[in-house]
């Protein structure tokens, strides 16, 4: 049993998920709440986000160098809303093609 603590404390502390889906999370709520500050700023948003984690919590990358952590929280929270926005632009390309398809079969 203790071994797997330590399997899911290494997971989930250790490795940085925290600090993608804080960053995640903290865009998503600036995106749906606070419509004064513009979408294209979310991610600089989110890396910040991710670098201040990773530098301030030294529990989430311990036994490593600050600069090493500033690096690593600034690569996640960009890597946070870079992942969704280019799943949505997949999905966006996606049904465009389909769509296009669809008009050249009917045409």
């Amino acid at each position: 049993m203790e071994a797997i603590l330590k399997f899911m404390e290494d997971l989930f502390l250790t490795n940085g998920i925290v600090i993608a889906v804080g960053c995640f999370v903290l865009g998503e709520i600036i995106k749906h709440t606070l419509n004064f500050i513009p979408n294209q700023y979310i991610p600089l948003i989110s890396g910040i986000a991710g670098l201040s984690l990773g530098v301030f919590v030294p529990s989430i990358m311990p036994e490593t160098h600050p600069v090493i952590r500033a690096i690593e929280g600034l690569a996640l929270g960009w890597a946070a809303t870079g992942g969704v926005e280019t799943v949505k632009k997949l999905k966006e390309s996606i049904c465009n093609k389909q769509k296009e398809n669809e008009q050249e079969i009917t045409k």
